[in-house]
């Protein structure tokens, strides 16, 4: 049977490229891999033999996939899911940054978690309409955008001019921070509708 396969795929109408060079090579290695399986089981009927065949020849293809595909990196959303940090800033959610913020608040890291918040922070008001988020805007332009608008009730707006305020005193102050300072510009955090997970000292 081996040989009437090779015999087959080296027919013309199997000579597709260079004089049916690739399809005499692909029957040499099905003739030598039946051989194998012959050889491995020598008891078996050729139908066994064929079947069997078949089915290691596809759990090897399909192992080779597997490790191809673990082996490549994840850039997909799911990767996304798994680390916030693997996505470029620009394309942060604010779901994205607070994860960041937990992340960097559980290692005692409170300014980067202060300036992570304030990102999320920036986001969820944009969300909200409160305001358009640009790289370029300061703190103090977002007090100013959230003290004018209509969006968002007074005593919102209170909390987002708080949280701005502790923000830059937490991230920017002369004053080593705290995880209290930290759990506080959080709860300011969520006053305005951020998604906190109120890990700092944990």
């Amino acid at each position: 049977m081996s040989r009437t396969l090779a015999d087959i795929l080296a027919g013309p109408e199997f000579q597709a490229f260079e004089g049916g060079l690739s399809s005499r090579v692909l029957a040499e290695l099905w003739v030598r891999f039946w051989d194998w399986v012959r050889g491995m089981f020598p008891g078996i009927s050729e139908s066994q033999a064929e079947l069997l065949t078949v089915v290691v020849a596809a759990v090897c293809l399909g192992a080779v996939a597997y490790v191809v595909l673990r082996a490549l990196p994840q850039t997909g959303p799911q990767s996304a899911r798994r680390d916030p940090e693997a996505v470029p800033d620009e394309r942060r959610s604010a779901r994205d940054w607070l994860r960041i913020a937990a992340e960097r608040a559980r290692a005692s890291e409170y300014r980067h978690a202060a300036t992570a918040l304030y990102q999320g922070f920036v986001l969820t008001l944009e969300r909200r309409g409160a305001v358009d988020s640009h790289p370029s805007k300061t703190p103090g332009e977002y007090a100013l955008e959230v003290a004018g608008g209509e969006v968002i009730d007074e005593r919102a707006k209170d909390d987002a001019a708080n949280f701005i305020r502790s923000f830059q005193e937490l991230a920017f102050g002369q004053e080593t921070p705290t995880s209290s300072g930290y759990r506080g510009l959080e709860q300011l955090a969520d006053h305005v509708g951020c998604e906190v997970t109120g890990e700092a000292g944990r």
